[in-house]
């Protein structure tokens, strides 16, 4: 395939990947699972729903000839994926959807320059510019829940600290997905992050077994629309496009989560500050999208 052919599908995938992610935080709000228990049983579930494409595509005989190397980046990765969900998740009860997620995706700055000084991937002026925009979208809709007064402190630290996490899986996933394919690649992140979340679910006493109809469907629906649909895709795309806009795409998540708590979570009503916001957000992601590619 041409390389045009090959990044347009990957900005497809980045388009698909950006609605995907969008509905974790309303699925998350409408769970009374405990956080680490809800985010092993989406990762969970989706290693199950991969297991038989692993399998038919002959991943799991990639995933036994991984490199030493190659083990340390989807380890790294896999750590990283399992604090970003984790912190993210206990961030989500402790204060708003749009307060979490603004934080949460605060790392696009972070990839950007360790992508240009230390991966020597150059970005451009032009799609700094967008980056800057499309963040100081990102702060501008925080106002709207600072002015409501519903933020916490600590509930908005540990989104900023889950958000770093972000920042060093979208690294790795670049990393990985030069010589890794796909599916052996997140198969194998997403069981390691599975497995530590599990563990720190035992370790905080939480209970496990789950048989609650509601739940399960609740967490299939995580494991499905914005895991496979979501970070799978954009794991996709990292494969032909920098990190940087991999990770300043994921900005769209707080104007997308706003817009659906306004149409599916009582009380969360977009004020100005996040119509103000989100139109920066959309901005900045049109320049660095269109624009941004070295």
């Amino acid at each position: 395939m041409r390389p045009e052919g090959e990044h347009a599908r990957a900005y497809f995938a980045i388009a698909v990947a950006m609605v995907s992610i969008s509905f974790a935080s309303i699925f998350i709000k409408w769970s009374e699972s405990p956080p680490f228990v809800l985010a092993s049983y989406r990762l969970g579930l989706t290693c199950l729903i991969l297991l038989p494409i692993l399998v038919y595509t002959g991943g799991h005989k990639t995933i036994l000839s991984f490199r030493r190397d190659e083990w340390a980046i989807v380890l790294l990765s896999g750590v990283a994926l399992s604090f970003h969900f984790g912190l993210w998740i206990v961030s989500l009860s402790l204060t708003l959807v749009s307060t979490s997620v603004i934080l949460v995706t605060s790392h696009p700055i972070f990839v950007a320059s360790v992508s240009h000084f230390i991966m020597k991937e150059h970005v451009r002026k032009v799609a700094a510019v967008g980056i800057v925009i499309a963040f100081t979208g990102v702060c501008v809709i925080s106002l709207n829940d600072y002015a409501a007064g519903g933020s916490s402190l600590l509930g908005d630290l540990l989104a900023f600290v889950g958000g770093l996490c972000a920042g060093v899986y979208f690294l790795s996933g670049r990393v990985a997905r030069r010589t890794m394919p796909l599916t052996p690649y997140v198969f194998s992140v997403y069981g390691i992050s599975a497995f530590i979340l599990l563990v720190s679910a035992v370790a905080v006493g939480d209970d496990y077994i789950v048989t609650d109809g509601r739940e399960l469907t609740l967490f299939l629906l995580l494991a499905i629309i914005p895991t496979i649909f979501g970070h799978t895709m954009f794991n996709y795309a990292l494969k032909k496009v920098p990190a940087h806009i991999v990770s300043t795409s994921v900005l769209g998540e707080p104007v997308g989560a706003s817009l659906l708590a306004y149409l599916l979570l009582p009380g969360e009503v977009p004020g100005a500050w996040i119509i103000l916001g989100g139109a920066l957000v959309v901005g900045g992601l049109y320049i660095v999208l269109t624009r941004g590619m070295p």
